[in-house]
């Protein structure tokens, strides 16, 4: 029963935590908006749009931003993923470039056995090349899982002691990948490719690599 019980943990975790791609490099004082669409694999197929604003100030680029994502199928609301996040450029030399993400992440997972709402924190470190026009990073990611809610169905006809409510952190999943990106004029694309492992890189997905394609546009003051 607990394996059962840690796949489902294990199911609600492995979830994005790579989109609203920026290329520091193409943005200028007309870049004030960042809107994307994206589709992509892990641990199932996915689509999203997702929406970053610039802060001005006199240190760092920053934007704050939110996305949300859903799964293709016919049931659009039994699985989600809804974030906010604050991602910058820490430094840059020429053409080299640093930059963070930091995320906070509730998403729901439904199926025959149980329902799952999840919180959970994700912070994403990438370092490349990056020019106006082209771009090759690596990616370097963690999602750390805080509290589930489990709305058990199925799972308590063969465990009726089973009890619903909240559960403490169930895990974290690390993700190393690169993503290349082509912009022109106010527009750019994202193509990103890697794979995932668990916490203690022993108990990794079955299907462990993913992949996501994005179309992002700039604009507005």
């Amino acid at each position: 029963m607990k394996s059962i019980i840690f796949f489902i943990f294990s199911v609600c975790i492995l979830t994005k935590t790579i989109a609203q791609d920026v290329n520091w490099r193409s943005m200028n004082d007309q870049s004030n908006h960042l809107a994307s669409l994206y589709l992509g694999a892990d641990f199932s197929s996915y689509y999203g749009v997702s929406y970053a604003y610039s802060i001005k100030n006199k240190y760092k680029p920053v934007f704050i931003g939110t996305e949300l994502t859903l799964p293709f199928g016919k049931e659009l609301i039994d699985d989600w993923r809804w974030n906010l996040n604050i991602q910058t450029e820490l430094w840059h030399n020429d053409h080299l470039s640093l930059g963070t993400k930091l995320s906070f992440i509730t998403r729901r997972y439904s199926s025959p056995m149980a329902t799952l709402y999840n919180t959970a924190a994700a912070f994403s470190l990438n370092f490349g090349y990056l020019r106006p026009k082209v771009g090759v990073v690596l990616v370097a990611a963690y999602d750390k899982t805080m509290a589930t809610h489990i709305e058990h169905h199925l799972l308590k006809e063969y465990y009726p002691q089973i009890r619903d409510g909240w559960y403490k952190a169930s895990g974290g999943t690390f993700k190393f990948g690169v993503r290349g990106n082509w912009s022109y004029h106010s527009w750019s694309t994202f193509l990103t490719v890697g794979k995932a492992y668990a916490q203690n890189f022993k108990d990794n997905p079955t299907l462990p690599f993913f992949a996501e394609l994005s179309v992002q546009k700039r604009f507005g003051k």
